[in-house]
Formats: C-alpha cells, sequence, structure tokens
C-alpha cells in the first residue's frame, strides 16, 4: 500500500508541474468563468444606460421593429413584454431607429407575404448564441395574428402535440411554450443554441476527460517499456503496485479536469441569464454533474484499464498510435452514436447504448442532460458499467507481471484479447 501510495504521488506531482495538463483543465475553464463574467458586466452595463430598453433586457427580450406593407399585425400578443415589437410606418423610420439603438432589429413584410411565405429580417450584428437573435417573436406574433387573436388555436398549432418529459429545470416546465422559450436541453429547443447543444457539450466534456486521460496511461507505459525504465520500476515496487498507483492517479487528476470543467459550465448557466437569452426559470439541476462524476469515473476506471494492458504489451512507442486507435475503437463509435442519436435520446436504440458498459458513460449522459430517463436506467448503467470494471481492472491487474512488462513482443490486438481472456 505504502509503495503505491509513493506511485500516486509522483504521478500526481509530475501531472501538475506539467503546464499543458494544467492549462486545459484548469486554465481554459477559468479562462472561460472570467471572460463570460466580464462579458455580463458590460452588457448589464449597456442596457442600464439603455432607458427603457432595460425592461426587454431583463426579460431576455430586445426591442425590435416591423414594417407591416401586408397589413397582417394588428394586435400584440398579450404574453410578449410591452414594447418587445414596433411598429414603423416605412424602412427609413426602422432604419433611423436601428442606428439611434432604439431597437436591435426590424422586420420587413412583404405585401404578397400570404402567398410567399417570406419576410426580411434586418439584424446588423447577429447573435451566434441565439441562433440569429429571436425571430420567434414574429414567427409568433404572425401566427396569431393570422389566426384572429386567437392565442389559444395558435398555440396549438404552434405545439400541435403534448409530450410529458421530466426536465431539467426545478420548474418542471416543457419543452417550449407559446412564447418560444425552451426549458429542456436538446434539438427541440430552438431559440437558443448554447441550450440546444448541451447535450452534447456535456458528453463532450467526459468523452474527452476519459481518452485524454487514458490515452496519456498509454503512452506512459508503453515509453517506460521502450525506455527500459520499466525495469527500474519492477525492482522497487510490484507490477500490481506500478498499475494501481498509475491508474488511480490519473483518475484523480482527470476527476479534477471534469470537476473543473462541470464548475465552468454550472457557473455559466447559473449566471448567464439574460446575457445568454436563456428563459426565466432555467436552470441545470446538481444532480446533473454529479453522474456526470459518476460516469466519468466508471468509464474511466474501464478504458484506462485497458489502455494500460495494452501499454504492457506494447514494447515500441511508435506503436502507440495504433494500439490507442483500437483500444478506444468501442468508445469513439459510442461517441458518434452520441451524436446521431441527439436527436431521438429515448430511441430503443439510444437507451440500449446507454446501458451497454462500453458505451454507457457517453450516451448515458446525453440521455441525461435531455432528461426523461428514468431513474433505474442511470442506475442499471452505472451497476453494469461497475461490474466491468472490475473484471477489466482484475484481468489487467494479472497482466502486469513482469515477463509481459519486460517482453519485447509486437503489439496484437489478437494476442491482447487473449491475454484479457486467460487473464480472468
Amino acid at each position: 500500500m505504502r509503495k503505491t501510495l509513493e506511485i500516486m504521488r509522483y504521478e500526481l506531482v509530475s501531472a501538475l508541474k506539467r503546464p499543458s495538463f494544467l492549462l486545459f483543465a484548469f486554465g481554459l475553464p477559468i479562462i472561460v468563468v472570467i471572460a463570460f463574467t466580464g462579458y455580463s458586466f458590460f452588457k448589464s452595463n449597456q442596457a442600464a444606460g439603455g432607458g427603457g430598453e432595460q425592461a426587454q433586457e431583463d426579460k431576455g427580450l430586445e426591442t425590435e421593429g416591423y414594417i407591416d406593407l401586408a397589413g397582417l399585425i394588428t394586435i400584440i400578443p398579450s404574453d410578449l413584454p410591452a414594447n418587445t415589437l414596433v411598429s414603423y410606418s416605412n424602412e427609413v423610420e426602422a432604419q433611423t431607429a436601428l442606428e439611434a439603438e432604439k431597437i436591435s432589429a426590424y422586420y420587413i413584410i412583404p405585401e404578397d407575404y400570404i402567398e410567399t411565405g417570406e419576410l426580411v429580417y434586418i439584424h446588423p450584428k447577429i447573435n451566434p448564441i441565439s441562433e440569429g437573435g429571436q425571430d420567434w417573436v414574429m414567427r409568433w406574433t404572425l401566427y396569431v395574428n393570422l389566426l384572429g387573436g386567437d392565442m389559444e388555436m395558435a398555440s396549438n398549432i404552434w405545439y400541435p402535440a403534448d409530450f410529458i418529459r421530466h426536465d431539467l429545470s426545478k420548474t418542471g416546465g416543457a419543452s417550449g411554450d407559446s412564447s418560444g422559450e425552451c426549458m429542456t436541453p436538446g434539438y427541440t429547443c430552438e431559440s437558443n443554441a448554447l441550450i440546444q447543444l448541451l447535450p452534447l457539450g456535456i458528453m463532450l466534456i467526459i468523452y474527452i476527460s476519459i481518452m485524454s486521460g487514458g490515452s496519456y496511461l498509454l503512452r506512459l507505459v508503453s515509453s517506460e517499456k521502450d525506455s527500459r525504465v520499466m525495469e527500474l520500476l519492477l525492482l522497487s515496487a510490484s507490477p500490481s503496485q506500478l498499475l494501481n498507483g498509475k491508474v488511480i492517479s490519473y483518475c484523480l487528476l482527470g476527476f479534477l479536469q471534469v470537476l473543473a470543467w462541470f464548475g465552468a459550465v454550472y457557473l455559466i448557466f447559473s449566471i448567464g441569464g439574460t446575457t445568454l437569452n436563456f428563459p426565466p426559470g432555467f436552470e441545470l439541476p446538481v444532480s446533473l454533474f454529479i453522474w456526470g462524476l459518476v460516469f466519468f469515473v466508471l468509464g474511466y476506471a474501464v478504458y484506462a484499464s485497458m489502455m494500460a494492458g495494452a501499454g504492457a504489451l506494447t514494447p515500441k512507442l511508435s506503436q502507440y498510435t495504433s494500439v490507442y486507435f483500437i483500444v478506444t475503437i468501442p468508445l469513439m463509435i459510442s461517441y458518434l452514436f452520441s451524436i446521431v442519436l441527439a436527436r431521438r435520446p429515448h430511441s430503443p436504440l439510444a437507451v440500449g447504448l446507454s446501458i451497454f458498459p462500453l458505451s454507457a458513460p457517453v450516451m448515458m449522459i446525453t440521455r441525461l442532460t435531455v432528461g426523461g430517463v428514468p431513474i433505474w436506467q442511470p442506475i442499471m448503467a452505472a451497476g453494469l458499467t461497475l461490474f466491468m470494471a472490475v473484471l477489466i481492472i482484475r484481468a489487467v491487474a494479472r497482466m502486469f507481471h513482469a515477463q509481459i512488462l519486460l517482453s519485447g513482443q509486437p503489439f496484437s490486438i489478437t494476442r491482447y484479447l487473449k491475454a484479457l481472456v486467460n487473464s480472468q
């Protein structure tokens, strides 16, 4: 135990001395949070000097103008804040108001809108965060007016089906409402790109952390074999002590890295508010990040152990890339499926992949971010992944002996799988 702790301490200190690790694991999240805080402060000061626009900013909506050449808009929906849409008789007036910053954008509704369904949206600086501003406001207004002011019928057409969802927000709202706001992350959210892409973002943090930590462990073991440092290490510690010390130390480092990135995401979504056009009441539950940490640790235990075992069979550092690709194929396939199935997170294939141990770390966290996952599914996925992690760690521990570590035989997938099976 003492030697295992010494190996852990050595690996932790060595990693924490690497500027590249510190920058990616802690530097970038801190920079992102500081930059966002500065941007939010700038926006709040700008809004404070905007007079009547402050009320719109507080609700996450900007004042926009419109020129109704078709004479369609007779009322403004009552669920929109006052002065969200301002009418102008011609484009000269609207352009003048835009230049004076009285409005942030304006629409032109052509006379033939009924026939063509086309309108013009003049926005001087499209905001990539909100996918082209807040054009849903005009679409909703047109719906209501084309239906004679019947907001209930317009709402039914806007959302023709009522889905029952388990939301991430504590308010438990649906994926959207009659104002176009969305409370559930995923592709159903059309009004905010950050909320829409959040499931893929959380999944990407887990994926990159598992891949980067595991790849370094594989490269480290292979490098120590190639440079014959392994021979010296085996004189002072047993193979199992080497394995446990290295795997646990890099798991702790990966845990800190994921924790830092999750903290940055949570802070941004907690204080983002109107700066990022989040709907009122939208927030991320702490339970999502707890599950994320759980599946990172389990996924890392599986893949890092597999990579350590592959490193034990890799005599030359030059073989690192091909070996790394072979070992991580299941995780890469899971990543691709997570992207493809992000639009159908509750399909049978997505559910199956989120429970299967080799794909659960990335697929389950994608589904948990969207919400609506029965509690038994992440519990079952975590249990199966833990069971597989125990099996792989035991197999790799038996592979980690002097005969293999000091062997100079080339790596092959057949030899690797045979060693794993025979070690059970």
